[in-house]
């Protein structure tokens, strides 16, 4: 599973509105050297160092990944995450005007494209291997997370999610890394939220950017508006989520992983307990 690390080949940028924050945001992104990781720089707040999309930078966020050094915070990574770990690209700058990166369409599809256009270039380094070799587990509030050893090359993932409170039935989105086809089936999956949560999640202050093009609202199993991309997009939503927080361990990991109920505080704790194995 060894590999070298990667970056991109040319620059590209996106725009749009934060999912959660509502501001308008341009994000630039650019190569960047072996072992630069990927870093997040807020160019408009003066003097600030850049933020490393590594789980030492992670801080408390509802509903979303939020990474933090000295007084600048970037919101809402995973999605831009998740498909680095896909593709393999390691090292990024990733600069923005503002605190949280852009909704666009709720999925990861248009990142995906923009990756696509600018091409992976190879550097000579190898990108750090995290083998798992003993079962690991983590639990929080009915969710769980199951680290197995495997010996098929790569990572497997899946992720369970259960909702039936709401009225939707179990469902169940898988895919392995390296070869698995997260461009067409994983990248596309929106974000999603239930009617019965949208004025409770609008008094907390969430969702300010969300809107019918780019969130899906669910009541029970059936949109409110439009059409499912997929039949079970929710879950394989989750599993995009899980992928773009797995990214903060900064390795590959040899293993599987099954994932049932997590979200974001889940997901952390297990990259923290990952760490502390390597």
């Amino acid at each position: 599973m060894a590999r070298n690390q990667r970056t991109i080949k040319t620059a590209f940028s996106m725009e749009g509105v934060g999912l959660h924050g509502g501001q308008p945001v341009t994000v630039s992104v650019r190569p960047a050297k072996p072992d630069t990781g990927v870093v997040f720089v807020r160019s408009d707040v003066v003097d600030s160092d850049p933020i490393p999309a590594h789980h030492g930078a992670l801080v408390e966020g509802e509903r979303r990944t939020v990474l933090r050094r000295g007084m600048a915070e970037v919101h809402t990574v995973e999605h831009l995450l998740a498909c680095l770990l896909a593709t393999g690209v390691d090292n990024l700058e990733v600069e923005l005007d503002g605190p949280e990166l852009p909704g666009l369409d709720g999925s990861a599809e248009p990142w995906m494209a923009a990756l696509a256009s600018a091409g992976v270039s190879e550097q000579k380094a190898a990108r750090k291997v995290f083998t798992v070799e003993r079962p690991l587990f983590v639990e929080q509030d009915g969710a769980r997370i199951h680290v197995v050893p495997s010996t098929t090359p790569g990572l497997g993932l899946s992720y369970t999610l259960d909702y039936r409170s709401q009225g939707l039935p179990p469902q169940m989105a898988d895919l392995m890394l390296p070869g698995g086809d997260f461009a067409g089936q994983v990248a596309p999956a929106r974000t999603f939220v239930f009617a019965s949560e949208v004025e409770a999640l609008r008094e907390a202050g969430l969702g300010a950017g969300a809107d019918e093009d780019n969130t899906v609202v669910l009541d029970g199993a059936r949109p409110v508006h439009g059409e499912l991309r997929f039949d079970d997009e929710p879950a394989r939503h989750k599993l995009l989520d899980l992928m773009g927080d797995l990214f903060l361990l900064g390795a590959d990991v040899q293993g599987s992983i099954q994932a049932t109920r997590s979200g974001h505080r889940t997901h952390h704790a297990l990259v923290r307990r990952l760490s502390d194995a390597m």
